[in-house]
Parts: C-alpha cells; sequence; structure tokens
C-alpha cells in the first residue's frame, strides 16, 4: 500500500516542508501544528485547500438570489387558512384579490396554496392510515 498522505496544514512530520496553507500571511493566522486554521476548507477529496476570507466569491453562486422566507402574521395565516377551508385552490381573481387584502404578492398566495395542499394530502393519508391500523 502507498504511505499515507501528508497532512494538508501544520507542521511537516519529517524533514520535508510542506508549503503553508494559501494566503496565510495576508490572513494573520499562522497554522498550529497538525490542526487546520479556522478557515480552512477542503475541497472535496481535491486536497486543496482554499481560504474563505481570500476568496470571498466563492460563497454565493451565480444567478438567482436566494427567495426571502416569508413570515406570515397570524392574520394574514388565519385569512389563508380561512380560505383553504372554503377552497383549496385559488386562481386568477380571487387569487389577486386576496393576496391584495392581504398586503402579499400573489406568488407569495400561491406557494402557500401549494404547501398548505401538501400538508392537507400528508394529513389526510396519516388520518386514512390510522383507521386502517384501527380496523386490521
Amino acid at each position: 500500500p502507498p504511505p499515507a498522505p501528508a497532512p494538508l496544514w501544520g507542521c511537516p512530520p519529517g524533514p520535508t516542508p510542506l508549503l503553508p496553507p494559501l494566503c496565510a500571511p495576508a490572513c494573520g493566522v499562522p497554522p498550529a501544528c497538525g490542526v487546520p486554521p479556522a478557515w480552512a476548507a477542503r475541497l472535496g477529496a481535491t486536497g486543496f485547500l482554499i481560504s474563505k476570507c481570500c476568496f470571498p466569491l466563492f460563497k454565493a453562486k451565480p444567478g438567482k438570489a436566494k427567495r426571502v422566507r416569508t413570515i406570515f402574521s397570524s392574520e394574514q395565516l388565519a385569512r389563508l387558512e380561512q380560505e383553504f377551508a372554503r377552497q383549496q385552490y385559488l386562481v386568477g381573481q380571487e387569487r389577486c384579490l386576496l393576496a391584495s387584502s392581504l398586503h402579499l404578492t400573489e406568488e407569495q398566495v400561491k406557494v402557500w396554496f401549494q404547501n398548505r395542499r401538501i400538508k392537507w394530502r400528508k394529513q389526510s393519508l396519516e388520518q386514512q392510515q390510522a383507521k386502517l391500523a384501527k380496523m386490521g
């Protein structure tokens, strides 16, 4: 079997010196022997060290920004639940009116209804399984 690879950071075990991790002097954090610096991250099994402080562009992916999760007020949730109890699908003008009355976007109302239908189906399935378990 081949010998174990040398550590990627810290003090080398033998006389062969290892290169220091990327940007150690710039960050001002000298690596401790055998302990990876707090800012060092391994990328998969490549064995390369990347400093998060020196490569901030790796943090965000290009393209769409991540959507911020909507926090609904208790009044908005009560009204949405009331409408869902009345009908499980809202389209067109109904969705537009509900969204404007709740000061939400149509997209937020649409997604809430989609998520609520999934929750309703899951609850219905669990109730059916509980009934079957009691019977058999």
